[in-house]
């Protein structure tokens, strides 16, 4: 038999080894997979899930921030467009589904004012676990050469605080173990004894952790970054506190059993049920985690694997320790077998039995306070959990000051029915929800397919159209009046001229009488010159004949000068014919004419008449047009007040032809899924998108969005930063109750089947819970009062309380054991004074060291680590120094032998 348990921690050890080389690597499996995930029936993975219905990419929005000391110059927005522009279509095999440049259409919402920050959002169809895949390749394809670039977004600030919890914990593990260490040399006075808790919480460890990263692997175990932390401190801190109540107590029997054997016989004989039943509520409490629905809680159910180790380790590892080393286990020292009583435990015991008064005051006056200044401040602002010289975190602290609090992490509002989203109501009812949200305080802008830009499309604003239709017809009455007045001076004019005509017509009744006078003078004159053209032939012909006498008789020179004057009368006589035909013709003309115009006194009368009747007629349209003109003006007059109205200033006028216009449409697919089935809304907060505030104003965009749509029958759903935070919290309301009922009913169980007693569990529990609240009231008052935070990290209370529950419950049961123990032989004073005289050193020292462990997170430099270690710390100190030795000893004084009701105090066998 001892060769059995001499050789079991040699395979223990060889497994462990093989094992630990063997299995996958806990910090990839936590980066890989180490982000949490909210439950299906939550908002925000309702949201994930329609953009995954209707092919849009749920992934994770990657910001890509630009900085420069002054404006950008020309050549690095060159630089910057060609970096966006060129951006890789996948990255490790993850689609880049878009990217929001300010480059494109609209993208000035993304250019700071003074011009020196430039933003864009790249959008991957990932998860959060995928970020260590693509980080180093995204970094790269997001480098800019002559700015300075940085990455960030919610997946990569939880990636980063992966990263910084996995630097804390080889710190923390490192602190731990000296801290450890020394502790067990003070506590035992030995070189040697603190190998044995080393020796079995190492064992436990290494069999531990390649078990949980099997499970993680394969059968896909929940995990975080805690999960590893949290296995560290909880093996270290009560593995040690079992060793130590192990060995002491094997120092005890030492001192008065004959031999080593029967010292650890007895010694498991006596404190082993109290180790196991110690070790099954920290089990059974680690193992209810598993039934919350948050992962991220889930991940610490791996601790409850590491219990059922350390039990085994313990077990294997303990005892040959004890039997191979006897009392030299506790060398160098001299008193090694001298009995540690705890004088501080010995006095308050006494004083709580013998002033329960005052003993009563002195934890009210600490529990009072607590209750009333615990007001549970939570925070969900992930940027502290890590260093500001982080890139990520710079990242969203230079967008809030260039762009406002709220832009790195703006809500999102989905809507989808069974009809398309792109239709002209669908359009106007978005900026309804749009024109709502914008009323809200909290709210600084509000994005969508009529206002992409954060300002609704102007152009087609119905204040807008009315205006131009307003303008319009002020130039349509303008113009009537022009033609008004043009149509009133016409009409005057052909009065003028119809007067003009009158005259014309009187001054023509004497044209007639006077053309036939001249007709005849004309004739006269005709005749007279006919009279001279034959006298001018009669000459002629004598001429001719007196010229050929003078020829006869030899005369030739006089004759020929006669007949060159005769030849001149001949053409003379030839004109005067012709001019007397002309006269004539003349005459005969001038007749006729006379006698025409005997008619042009009627035309000018009948023309002047027409012209007064188309007068009248002009006038009568003029009339009319200043009854339209009157019309216009009144219309022009309705449709401004109209556009004055404010309901005007955030109505759209939209047809089909306005939703077919390009711009709509390119605004269309910036905000609708591809089959045009969903509308997104972008809501940008005016507050810090971490903040309490932002959380409560997800409600209220919530219930504003479901107000206007319900008539609709649109399904709506909120994501982003603010509703995924938002759906945390009641996570953490429900997971915490339904939690803390599970696995205080199961804690209590233990204790009455351990105890035999349904009183003792109860104030067991009334003390655990009052330590949690005195240590949740002095956690907010360092961190929240004194260090200025928003408030404790919202999975702070949840896990401290599991914590606090499980690991606090073990000190009770040291204590309770040893005082039903005392019990088969002493009253009920002197068993339990005994009781912690005996066990108080115990106690304190494993308080001591298990505060210790968690107080080692504290360089870990992740916030809520760090504040989880200072809630453990202080509450274990509160319940190691106040609570076990005061309040416990009250009760029983209360109660005394009634404490084991309904059964009957242990009696000595």
């Amino acid at each position: 038999m001892k060769r059995l348990l001499y050789i079991l921690p040699v395979i223990w050890a060889a497994l462990g080894v093989f094992l630990f080389l063997e299995s996958p690597d806990m910090e990839t499996l936590v980066r890989e997979r180490g982000q949490f995930d909210i439950p299906e029936e939550y908002q925000t993975a309702r949201a994930d899930q329609i953009l995954e219905e209707h092919g849009a990419s749920s992934g994770e929005d990657i910001l890509l921030v630009y900085t420069a000391e002054e404006a950008f110059s020309s050549q690095q927005k060159e630089e910057l467009e060609e970096v966006l522009d060129g951006f890789p279509e996948e990255i490790e095999g993850y689609p880049v589904e878009s990217i929001a440049s300010p480059f494109d259409n609209g993208g000035e919402a993304l250019i700071s004012e003074s011009g020196d920050v430039y933003m864009a959002v790249v959008t991957m169809d990932m998860t959060v676990n995928d970020v260590p895949y693509v980080r180093e390749d995204l970094e790269a394809a997001a480098q800019a050469e002559t700015v300075t670039t940085y990455v960030s977004g919610s997946a990569v600030i939880e990636d980063d605080v992966i990263l910084s919890s996995e630097e804390g914990l080889q710190t923390t593990t490192v602190i731990t173990v000296v801290f450890v260490v020394g502790i067990l040399l003070i506590v035992f006075r030995s070189v040697t004894a603190p190998l044995v808790p080393l020796l079995t919480v190492g064992a436990a460890y290494i069999m531990t952790m390649p078990l949980v990263s099997y499970l993680i692997d394969v059968w896909d175990f929940p995990v975080s970054n805690f999960t590893q932390i949290f296995i560290v401190a909880i093996l270290f801190g009560i593995g040690t506190d079992y060793c130590i109540l192990l060995m002491n107590r094997f120092k005890e029997e030492l001192a008065v059993q004959p031999d080593r054997v029967q010292a650890v016989v007895t010694t498991f004989r006596a404190v082993g049920p109290t180790v196991l039943s110690s070790a099954f509520t920290g089990f059974i409490g680690f193992a209810a985690i598993g039934l919350a629905d948050f992962d991220l809680y889930q991940s610490a159910v791996g601790v409850a694997v590491g219990i059922l180790f350390l039990l085994g380790a313990i077990a294997v590892w303990v005892p040959p320790a004890m039997l191979l080393f006897g009392d030299r286990l506790f060398w160098p020292s001299r008193r090694a077998l001298e009995a540690t009583d705890s004088r501080i435990w010995k006095g308050l015991g006494a004083f709580s039995f013998m002033r329960p008064g005052w003993t009563a005051l002195l934890i009210l006056f600490m529990l009072i306070p607590a209750f009333l200044f615990y007001d549970q401040r939570l925070s969900f602002h992930s940027l502290d959990e890590i260093s500001s010289d982080t890139a990520s975190v710079q990242a969203v602290e230079i967008v809030s000051d260039a762009f406002g609090e709220g832009a790195s992490f703006p809500l999102t509002v989905l809507l989808t029915g069974e009809d398309p989203v792109d239709s002209s109501d669908m359009l106007q009812l978005t900026e309804d929800v749009s024109a709502q949200l914008m009323r809200l305080e909290e709210v600084e802008e509000v994005r969508s397919p009529l206002r992409p830009d954060g300002s609704p499309i102007e152009e087609l604003l119905l204040t807008e159209v009315l205006q131009e239709a307003a303008d319009g017809a002020a130039e349509t009455a303008d113009g009537t009046e022009e033609l008004r007045t043009g149509l009133t001076e016409a009409s005057e004019e052909l009065e003028n001229q119809a007067e003009s005509l009158e005259t014309a017509s009187e001054e023509t009744q004497a044209i007639p009488d006077n053309g036939a006078e001249i007709a005849e003078s004309l004739n006269d004159i005709s005749g007279s010159l006919n009279e001279s053209a034959e006298q001018a032939e009669n000459i002629a012909a004598a001429q001719q004949t007196l010229a050929a006498g003078l020829e006869q008789n030899g005369l030739a020179g006089p004759a020929q000068s006669l007949r060159e004057t005769t030849a001149g009368l001949e053409q003379l006589q030839a004109g005067l014919q012709q001019i007397a035909q002309g006269t004539g013709e003349t005459a005969a003309g001038q007749a006729q004419l006379a006698e025409e115009s005997r008619s042009i006194p009627d035309t000018f009368s009948e023309t002047a008449a027409g012209f007064r009747d188309t007068a009248a007629e002009l006038n009568e349209a003029a009339s009319g047009l200043e009854e339209i003109e009157d019309g216009i003006r009144d219309i022009t007059g309705v449709i401004e007040d109209t556009a004055d109205l404010p309901a005007a200033d955030t109505t759209f006028y939209l047809t089909e032809e306005v939703t077919e216009d390009e711009d709509v449409q390119d605004a269309l697919s910036a905000f609708t899924t591809e089959d045009r089935q969903v509308m997104q809304i972008d809501v940008v907060l005016g507050i810090d998108p971490y903040s309490s505030e932002a959380m409560n104003v997800v409600d209220t965009v919530e219930e504003q969005t479901e107000l206007i749509t319900a008539p609709y029958n649109l399904e709506t759903a909120v994501s982003g930063l603010p509703a995924v935070n938002a759906d945390l919290s009641q996570i953490s309301d429900e997971d915490f109750f339904r939690t803390a009922v599970i696995m205080l009913t199961g804690i209590f169980i233990i204790l009455i089947i351990m105890l035999r007693s349904m009183i003792m569990p109860a104030y067991i529990l009334v003390s655990l819970i009052g330590t949690y609240i005195m240590s949740m009231a002095v956690t907010e008052f360092i961190f929240i009062t004194i260090l200025g935070y928003p408030g404790i990290s919202w999975a702070v209370p949840f896990f401290g309380f599991v914590m606090l529950m499980a690991l606090g419950v073990d000190y009770s049961i040291f204590l309770m054991a040893r005082f039903a123990e005392n019990m088969r032989t002493q009253p009920v004073k002197e068993a339990l004074l005994d009781a912690m005289t005996k066990i108080g050193t115990v106690i304190l020292s494993a308080a001591v060291i298990l505060a210790g462990t968690f107080g080692a997170m504290m360089p870990s430099g992740v916030l809520s680590l760090v504040q989880i270690g200072t809630l453990v710390l202080t509450g274990l100190l509160l319940y190691a120094l106040v609570m076990l030795p005061m309040f416990i000893p009250l009760m029983v004084r209360v109660f005394g032998e009634k404490s084991w009701l309904p059964f009957q105090p242990p009696k000595e066998k």
